[in-house]
């Protein structure tokens, strides 16, 4: 409770007036029930209300996509009261799963958010159209791909993206917390225009550091 105020302290002192608490539900690691955390949440309230910290406190989970997501779709926990289902893309899961899975809590009537898609290996944009040989010798890697290939990143990316899912980016990505290679992937999906959400994606305070990149953004 003393590092969820001591963080709290943090987010108010950082300009944020409301912030959705979204723990994660993974199956056999983070497996707390919806009335614990709505309980807890309350706990939280009060404690800060105590400590005169002005700070709006919603609910929500962020939930990984794997084989069990399917039983989380009868009583989720939403982001507020809103219809923004959080989820977390696992890295080993195929393509057809995931759109699959997708398409279904599309058609459950939620809207997907996707978190920070920059660190998901399996979502990419476009690359710029090749010209003149280089344009050749794609068209016949292309052919020559098998079934075993790793999944063409862009087009799943496209379709998550048609279907009207939402994206949200984490602000800890674009000061290099999780490495170079996702700091110039989050600046990409920026500049096209990806993002619909920002997170803070804090699990500790030793992470309240990322939260001065939002002076530097217009978010």
């Amino acid at each position: 409770m003393d590092e969820a105020v001591e963080m709290a302290t943090a987010l108010s002192r950082a300009g944020f007036s409301t912030v959705y608490c979204t723990p994660h539900m993974v199956r056999g690691a983070f497996e707390v029930d919806n009335a614990t955390v709505l309980a807890t949440l309350a706990s939280l309230r009060t404690e800060l209300s105590r400590n005169g910290i002005d700070l709006t406190l919603l609910p929500g989970r962020e939930y990984y996509l794997d084989e069990f997501y399917a039983d989380h779709l009868k009583d989720p926990l939403l982001l507020g009261e809103t219809r923004y289902f959080l989820v977390e893309i696992s890295g080993s899961l195929q393509a057809a799963f995931i759109k699959d899975a997708f398409f279904r809590l599309r058609s459950a009537g939620y809207t997907p958010l996707i978190a920070h898609p920059e660190r998901c290996r399996l979502l990419d944009l476009p690359a710029p159209p090749k010209k003149g040989l280089n344009a050749l010798l794609n068209t016949v890697n292309s052919k020559l791909k098998t079934h075993n290939s790793e999944p063409d990143k862009a087009s799943l990316l496209t379709y998550l993206r048609e279907i009207g899912c939402a994206f949200q980016g984490n602000l800890g990505s674009f000061s290099g917390y999780y490495g170079e290679r996702v700091r110039r992937k989050a600046g990409k999906f920026r500049a096209a225009g990806l993002y619909t959400h920002y997170g803070s994606d804090l699990h500790s305070i030793r992470q309240k550091d990322i939260l001065s990149i939002v002076g530097t953004m217009q978010v």
